[in-house]
Formats: structure tokens, sequence, C-alpha cells
């Protein structure tokens, strides 16, 4: 385990999964939100017609 190179690709990998991490739930949290502002303004439109 004290190989560099092997420590140096262990974090390497484990940087790209927390970083996938944090894309899926940022992504995820901003298109709920969309989706909510989407549904109003859809909602609205309907009751107008």
């Amino acid at each position: 385990m004290s190989d560099p190179f092997v420590l140096f690709w262990m974090l390497l990998a484990a940087a790209s999964i927390l970083w996938y991490a944090f894309l899926v739930f940022y992504v995820g949290i901003k298109a709920g939100k969309e989706i909510l502002i989407m549904r109003k303004t859809l909602t609205k439109e309907k009751i107008t017609e």
C-alpha cells in the first residue's frame, strides 16, 4: 500500500466517485426544482384557459 502509483490511482478513483455522486445529486436537485416550477406554470396556464 505504500506504492505511490497505487495510492495515486486509489485517490483518483475515490475522487472521481465522489465527484460523480456530487453531480448526480446536484443535477437531481436542480432538475427537481425546475420540474416544480414547470408544473406550477402549466397549472396556471390551464386554469386561465
